[in-house]
């Protein structure tokens, strides 16, 4: 298990030395225009830089990164972080966005970087409703929501086996290291192979989660969903509704696992829910358990969120005489194009 995870660790860095490798050689062939014309926008405000970064996105994103001194003083810094924007923006001609800033003499650094992205084409919009199983304190289920540094958003739901306190250290175990993975450079591939173990090495008897992630792109409209024993996605779009389902087993039972991958175009109006299986199980009607839940979204009209994650909930705790069975949790996304 550790050979495997040292193999993803030398994978995951081999692969962000080459994509460094080929970003710059893309730099110097595509960008010096951009550059030169960047610096002089900036010296006519009184802004002085030592470097500039240009990248661009497989989805044609830009990425643009000015680093300059360390300011004399970090009480009256002489950056001016809406002048880049707004600069950068001009030259490039779709609004650019600071997405990070490290102070040089705050995080003692040599210098000072400010990281811009040209702005998201879409918004989203989170709703989220849970409850844990009628006998239990402690839910088994972890939720995350959080923008990563390529600015997609992570949304993942992990459901720990059973309920109480292993099965929560499994789930949060899954998706903390998932967070900082992702957001250290590591490919989802990788990731959820670190992960699973992780998970495996550490595991008592049962210890497990399954794993139910959601990347967002909304630059180019796009969302890959990355499923491991987790429970059907479903995509609703007016009163049609698409499910989306995994086979795989749970993180932690194999020492390889196989992933479930889907890539989707994001429309105006999408409604994405993901839940845990407390909510698909709840219902005792159907075969087929998502069934009950894909009839339930056909009938919804309401196109708030939190309304929908509420109702779904309400009804998975209603399917069982008003006690929930399991921990119960709900993640409704609704997509937006801006204006």
């Amino acid at each position: 298990m550790v050979s495997n995870q040292l193999e993803q660790v030398s994978k995951a860095l081999g692969n962000i030395a080459t994509e460094m490798e080929n970003k710059a050689e893309n730099e110097l062939e595509n960008y010096d225009k951009e550059k030169e014309e960047i610096k002089i926008l900036l010296q006519e405000k009184d802004m002085q830089i030592n470097d500039i970064s240009i990248k661009k996105q497989e989805s044609g994103r830009k990425k643009i990164t000015l680093y300059t001194d360390i300011c004399e003083n970090v009480d009256t810094p002489s950056c001016n972080t809406k002048k880049m924007g707004r600069i950068l923006s001009k030259v490039f001609n779709e609004n650019m966005i600071l997405q990070n800033q490290e102070c040089g003499i705050r995080q003692n650094l040599p210098r000072c970087s400010y990281t811009y992205l040209a702005e998201d084409k879409q918004t989203l919009q989170i709703g989220v409703s849970r409850t844990t199983r009628a006998d239990s304190k402690i839910s088994g289920d972890t939720l995350v929501q959080t923008k990563i540094q390529d600015g997609k958003y992570l949304i993942a739901l992990s459901d720990g086996m059973g309920s109480g306190i292993d099965a929560k250290k499994a789930s949060k175990t899954a998706i903390t290291m998932l967070e900082k993975l992702l957001s250290s450079g590591f490919d989802k591939d990788s990731s959820l192979r670190l992960i699973n173990s992780s998970l495996a090495t550490i595991a008592k008897d049962d210890m497990y989660a399954t794993l139910d992630i959601a990347v967002l792109d909304l630059y180019a409209k796009k969302m890959e969903f990355i499923k491991n024993g987790a429970c059907p996605t479903f995509v609703k779009h007016n009163r049609n509704v698409e499910v989306l389902k995994s086979i795989s087993l749970p993180t932690g039972i194999l020492n390889d696992i196989d992933l479930v991958v889907y890539d989707k175009e994001l429309l105006e109006g999408d409604i994405i829910v993901m839940c845990s299986d407390g909510i698909i199980e709840s219902s005792e009607e159907y075969t087929n358990k998502e069934l009950w839940l894909k009839f339930l979204l056909e009938e919804i009209e309401t196109d708030d969120v939190q309304k929908i994650a509420d109702i779904i909930l309400k009804e998975a705790i209603d399917n069982n005489y008003g006690k929930p069975k399991d921990d119960m949790s709900v993640i409704a996304i609704k997509i937006n194009n801006k204006n």
